[in-house]
């Protein structure tokens, strides 16, 4: 039999178990209660940050593509006040600028020259051949604005394919001009749909050139194009003209004019080439070509090359070389084709900023 001390005990001892049990139960509580605290703060400084956040983003608009960055870039830069004209404006500054000034009244600069453009690849989406509308364009230091390279537009748009995926160029109109402020390279190409409402963005790009990164490629859109151009040094302006003088070119040959410098050696700037046997040539014999502007280095020489293509025949090519000069004119009346003669004329010219 238990002795009554021992029942005390034992129920002394069971009260404490209960404070104890019931101490842990509030702690316990304590705990759930502040972490479910901790999470609602939580959850309302997330919901609060997410909310800003939004606002933010639609107070900023829609995140704007770098082409356009690029033309908010230049108005910041030369759009203010109007002193270099409008974004859209191209160069009105002429080739030949100096040809009849002295040779004191420009000076020689570092230039581009190109040699093609090319598309290197497509979007697997497309299919060969493509129409191709837009503009390929360059601005410098010598007036900021678009000095066209390739232009072209809806209605006149050119066919492509895989074969000969090279733009037509037309330019630039007179030369680029490298200096301590970069160039830019200026690309707006769409392709040509069934109707203008399905007309695709085939390239869309500006990219800043400086010597020591010549970027070549450049990937946009639906496609790659490749660039190739060469950097001239202590050069000037050349701008090119051929006449007939006698007689006519020959039938059933094809016509190719192109001009070359010593650097490089390899490559040469297309000046007209003839899809047919005509040669386009006005009234006054003077040829059309599709560019006439070129640079060379005034310790170099500037050929003039003229070749005649015919099926099964050997081609006929005559050349015609000159000394680069500050300014003035040189020519050579020597160029026979058959019975086809021809006079080239190069007007020479030192560079210049300003109007």
């Amino acid at each position: 039999m238990d002795s009554p001390g021992g029942e005390v005990e034992a129920t002394r001892l069971q009260k404490l178990m209960e404070e104890r049990n019931n101490r842990v139960l509030v702690v316990e509580e304590q705990k759930e209660n502040e972490e479910k605290e901790k999470t609602a703060a939580r959850e309302e400084f997330y919901a609060k940050a997410m909310k800003e956040f939004r606002e933010s983003i639609e107070g900023m608009g829609e995140p704007k593509e770098p082409y356009e960055q690029f033309r908010d870039h230049w108005m910041e830069l030369w759009g203010e006040g109007g002193h270099f004209g409008d974004f859209e404006d191209n160069t009105a500054m002429p080739p030949m600028r100096f040809t009849l000034c002295g040779p004191r009244s420009g000076c020689t600069m570092d230039t581009l020259q190109f040699f093609y453009v090319k598309v290197a690849s497509i979007d697997d989406s497309l299919q060969w051949p493509l129409d191709v509308y837009g503009f390929v364009a360059v601005r410098d230091v010598l007036d900021r604005k678009r000095n066209m390279i390739f232009c072209c537009d809806r209605d006149n748009c050119q066919t492509i394919n895989q074969q000969d995926p090279y733009l037509a160029l037309t330019g630039p109109t007179r030369g680029v001009a490298v200096s301590g402020d970069p160039c830019y390279f200026e690309v707006k190409l769409k392709l040509k749909g069934t109707a203008e409402s399905e007309d695709k963005d085939f390239s869309l790009f500006a990219s800043t050139y400086r010597p020591c990164c010549p970027k070549r490629m450049f990937t946009s859109k639906l496609s790659t194009l490749e660039m190739s151009f060469q950097e001239l040094f202590n050069s000037v302006e050349a701008t090119i003209s051929v006449e007939v003088t006698d007689g006519s070119w020959p039938d059933g040959f094809r016509g190719e004019f192109s001009a070359s410098t010593d650097n490089p050696p390899d490559m040469k700037v297309n000046l007209l080439k003839c899809v047919d046997e005509k040669l386009p040539a006005g009234a006054d014999g003077k040829i059309q070509l599709t560019r006439r502007v070129v640079s060379v280095e005034l310790d170099g020489f500037l050929k003039v090359s003229i070749i005649a293509h015919c099926v099964n025949v050997k081609p006929k090519i005559c050349e015609a070389i000159f000394a680069p000069e500050r300014c003035g004119t040189s020519f050579n009346s020597e160029i026979e084709v058959g019975s086809c003669r021809m006079k080239v004329t190069v007007c020479w010219s030192l560079f210049g900023l300003g109007p």
